[in-house]
C-alpha cells in the first residue's frame, strides 16, 4: 500500500474519530431528549400491556381448569383464589398504566418530563415488575394442569417431593421473570440517566449515543437467551 493511500485512510479515521467526539448542539440533544421521552413511555406502556393481556388470558385458562376439575372441590377453591389474585394484579397494573406522568414536547419540559419517568420508575413502576413476573409462575401451574389432564385425566396424589418440585419451580419461575424484567428497565433507566449527566456537564457526543445502541442491542440477545432457557427449564419441570 502506497504511503499516500495510509495517509488518506488515516486522515478518514481522524475524521469520524472526530465527528464521534463532537459534542452534540442542543437541537442534536433535544432531539435526542424527545426520542427517549418516548422510547422510555413506550417500554412502560408495552410492558404492562403485555403483561394485563397475559394475565387475562391464564385468567380464562384457569377457568378452562374449574370446568375440568368442578368435581375436585380442593382444585376449584384453589384456581379460584388464583383468579383474585389475577384479577387484582390486572387491577394493578392498570392503575399504574394510568399513572405513568405524560411526555413534554419541549426544551426544558423534555429534561422534566424524562427526570419525572426516572423518579416515577424507582418510586412506583419498579412495584409493577414484580407483580408482572408473577405471569410466569401463573402460566406454569396452568400449564402444568393442563398436561397432566389432558395426560392423565387427572391430578394424581403429590407426595413431599412433588411439592418441592413443583414449588421449586414456581418460585425459579417467578426468580426468572422478576430479574429479567429489572434488569432490563434498569438498563433503560440507567442510561437515561447517564445521558442527563453528560448533559449538564456538557460531554455528550455522537460516540455516546452510537455505544448505547450497541449495549441496547447487547441486551436483547441477552434477554433472547434467557427467555428460551428459560422455556427450556419450563419444559423441563413439565415433562420430566
Amino acid at each position: 500500500m502506497k504511503a499516500t493511500d495510509i495517509d488518506s485512510l488515516k486522515s478518514a479515521w481522524k475524521n469520524e474519530q472526530g465527528f464521534e467526539n463532537k459534542t452534540l448542539s442542543q437541537t442534536d440533544i433535544e432531539k435526542f431528549l424527545q426520542k427517549k421521552s418516548k422510547d422510555i413511555t413506550h417500554l412502560f406502556k408495552v410492558g404492562l400491556t403485555i403483561d394485563v393481556v397475559l394475565k387475562s388470558i391464564i385468567g380464562v385458562s384457569l377457568m378452562g381448569i374449574i370446568i375440568l376439575f368442578s368435581g375436585n372441590q380442593q382444585m376449584v377453591i384453589s384456581m379460584t383464589a388464583i383468579l383474585g389474585l389475577i384479577l387484582w394484579a390486572i387491577w394493578f397494573q392498570l392503575k399504574m398504566y394510568r399513572s405513568i406522568p405524560q411526555t413534554g414536547m419541549s426544551e426544558p419540559a423534555i429534561r422534566t418530563s424524562l427526570e419525572a419517568r426516572i423518579q416515577f420508575y424507582h418510586q412506583r413502576y419498579v412495584k409493577s415488575l414484580y407483580i408482572g413476573a408473577l405471569s410466569n409462575s401463573l402460566f406454569f401451574i396452568s400449564g402444568s394442569l393442563y398436561y397432566f389432564y389432558f395426560k392423565y385425566g387427572e391430578i394424581r396424589p403429590m407426595d413431599i417431593v412433588d411439592f418441592l418440585v413443583f414449588g421449586t419451580a414456581i418460585i425459579i419461575a417467578f426468580v426468572i421473570g422478576a430479574v429479567a424484567q429489572i434488569a432490563q428497565h434498569n438498563f433503560h433507566v440507567k442510561q437515561l440517566e447517564s445521558c442527563l449527566q453528560e448533559i449538564d456537564e456538557e460531554t455528550m457526543t455522537a460516540l455516546t449515543i452510537k455505544e448505547q445502541r450497541n449495549k441496547k442491542l447487547k441486551l436483547f440477545f441477552i434477554a433472547l437467551t434467557a427467555l428460551v432457557c428459560g422455556l427450556l427449564l419450563l419444559a423441563y419441570f413439565v415433562f420430566r
